[in-house]
């Protein structure tokens, strides 16, 4: 493109980007009405000096992407501009919860990248790859040296085209070669949906794609069929979705024509009523509703409307705090331009933005990760009513009914889990026992005992925070020739804080027999067998069905006015 025209483009795009932000367009210049003037001529004064007296060629594509990233970065962190790959793999995922690929997903562990999981029925699933698989090499290209990210940029690709990848696997000597065809990938919107146990039922759902409505309302028939006389309803992890199909979502639980959510933007014309709609509801039905910190969006809809109507008790850690609206308007050369036009509020009236709307979000809470410094509530918890006279909150997304504090992560596990013992493991015992029975699986003490024998084969390298004082220690005193009788002190404490690792192992006993089984499970029975053996497993899970069998105590809190 000749430099002319990108610099048109440039002026122009800042013109239709200041519009869309509430200036209003006059010749060559825009006003903010009852604000100070700025004058577009000053932009291709700019331009126009760059380009005559800057040292070297100006980079036409770079400055125009630096001047509409610049913009926006004054925004909110939720309007951005699209790259036509971005905007494809936008309408696929976030939309469609579709991607072309091979159906795996991957972390970096030990300076390797690991298979963690595989969707069933999918490519990678079908040629025999396996979670705890060392991916080496994508296309004779080492991954020793590249991020999550670049190498999922690199397996994911067109459906019918093929990528070759090198893996090494436990137990075999040689490196394993896979050339797998790509595919449309679907992620499961409702990856589980089962009885736990006492006629309790639960559903899993992972994000707010254009089917979660119908995927939900299925997931509650077959409940139903089963039996069910209470629901748990998860919604942990959801980062939203599709406004719409929160509504429907939201529309199988409570009565026709209940307001579910309500927006409000700069015009008349963005201020919208959402209220419930379904031929098929689940009105009396015992429920609970499972949040935590990274629950957003189309996932606080839903929980903030069931809890005003008090239609179920919400259970967890309280949301993240999103209530803001985007459109996607679609720009040239298959670009697009994500724009934050409303705020969502819930039928009490709640606005639970948590980040406050003047200020740009970090990366991390771009990502999901919300950052303690950023977490300033929009309305100052301002008090509301629920339908039956409950105070709840604004402010910091939806505060839960019933808090549930997680036991803490010790980090013997997190050590296990990041040198991948878990998964080595569960690939060496279901070599030995392949047969076992799923519904009667338990993780016994044996096995567990089994488990710190492979892991001591292995050489897992651990030490506590006491073991690493005393390396320290040793080494000041190792400079300063200390005595044999303090060397001798020295190696009988050793011997005491290598007792501790026992400790620590007594200490997370329930969380790494939780994680045996998972891996275990999810091995013989793929990603269904995980979840059916983590509902049983999972303390919030847990938390949550011993609410709907104490009904006094649930009910006692959909009745507490105050």
């Amino acid at each position: 493109m000749q430099i002319r025209n990108h610099t048109i483009a440039l002026v122009i795009f800042t013109a239709i980007i200041l519009v869309g932000a509430g200036w209003v367009l006059r010749s060559d210049r825009v006003e903010a009405v009852g604000e100070t003037k700025y004058d577009l001529q000053l932009l291709q004064q700019v331009v126009n000096q760059i380009r005559a007296k800057y040292v070297d060629d100006l980079n036409e594509d770079e400055a125009i992407d630096a001047a509409i990233r610049g913009m926006l970065a004054t925004l909110d962190p939720y309007t951005e501009f699209l790259e036509k790959k971005q905007n494809d793999e936008m309408k696929m995922m976030q939309i469609q919860g579709r991607y072309g690929g091979l159906g795996i997903k991957i972390t970096k562990q030990e300076k390797a990248l690991v298979v963690v999981a595989l969707f069933d029925d999918t490519p990678a699933y079908n040629v025999g790859l396996q979670t705890g698989d060392r991916i080496v090499s994508i296309e004779d290209q080492s991954t020793a040296e590249i991020d999550v990210s670049q190498a999922a940029d690199l397996l994911r690709g067109e459906p019918g085209t093929s990528v070759t990848i090198t893996v090494h696997r436990d137990y075999d000597k040689d490196a394993i070669a896979y050339t797998i065809t790509r595919a449309i990938i679907t992620v499961p919107v409702v990856p589980y949906a089962g009885i736990i146990e006492d006629k309790i039922g639960y559903i899993k759902l992972n994000q707010f794609t254009e089917d979660a409505g119908i995927e939900v309302e299925r997931s509650l028939r077959k409940l139903q069929s089963q039996g069910a006389k209470g629901v748990v309803f998860d919604l942990r992890g959801n980062p939203g979705g599709l406004l719409e199909q929160a509504v429907s979502v939201a529309s199988k639980f409570l009565k026709e024509d209940r307001l579910v959510v309500y927006t409000r933007g700069r015009y008349a014309s963005q201020e919208k009523s959402y209220h419930a709609s379904s031929s098929f509801r689940v009105e009396t039905l015992p429920l609970v509703v499972l949040v935590d910190q990274y629950s957003a969006s189309a996932s606080e809809i839903v929980a903030g409307a069931i809890q005003d109507w008090d239609r179920g008790v919400v259970v967890g850690k309280p949301t993240f705090g999103k209530a803001l609206v985007q459109q996607i308007f679609p720009m040239s050369e298959g670009t697009a331009l994500k724009i934050t036009t409303a705020r969502y509020y819930t039928p009490s009236g709640r606005l639970i933005q948590r980040i406050d709307r003047n200020r740009k979000m970090t990366r991390n809470q771009a990502a999901g990760t919300p950052d303690q410094q950023d977490t300033e509530e929009d309305d100052g918890g301002e008090a509301y009513k629920t339908d039956g006279g409950r105070t709840v909150y604004g402010g910091g997304g939806i505060m839960p009914d019933f808090e549930i504090s997680l036991p803490e992560y010790p980090k013997l596990a997190v050590a296990l889990s990041k040198q991948n013992m878990f998964v080595k493991f569960a690939s060496q015992y279901t070599m030995k026992h392949p047969d076992i029975d799923q519904w009667s699986f338990q993780v016994t003490d044996a096995m567990v005992n089994e488990f710190r024998r492979f892991v001591q084969d292995k050489s897992f390298e651990y030490t506590t925070e006491a073991e690493q004082t005393l390396i320290r220690l040793e080494e000041i005193l190792q400079k300063k020739d200390a005595g044999n009788d303090i060397a001798e002190t020295l190696i009988t404490l050793r011997g005491q804080l290598k007792k501790r690792q026992d400790m620590d192992y007594t200490a997370g006993r329930d969380l790494i027999t939780t994680r045996i089984g998972a891996e275990i499970s999810t091995k013989l029975w793929g990603s269904t067998g995980r979840y059916a053996y983590g509902v049983k497993h999972d303390p919030p899970i847990r938390a949550a069905v011993d609410i709907l069998r104490d009904q006094d105590r649930y009910q006692q809190q959909l009745s507490k006015a105050n």
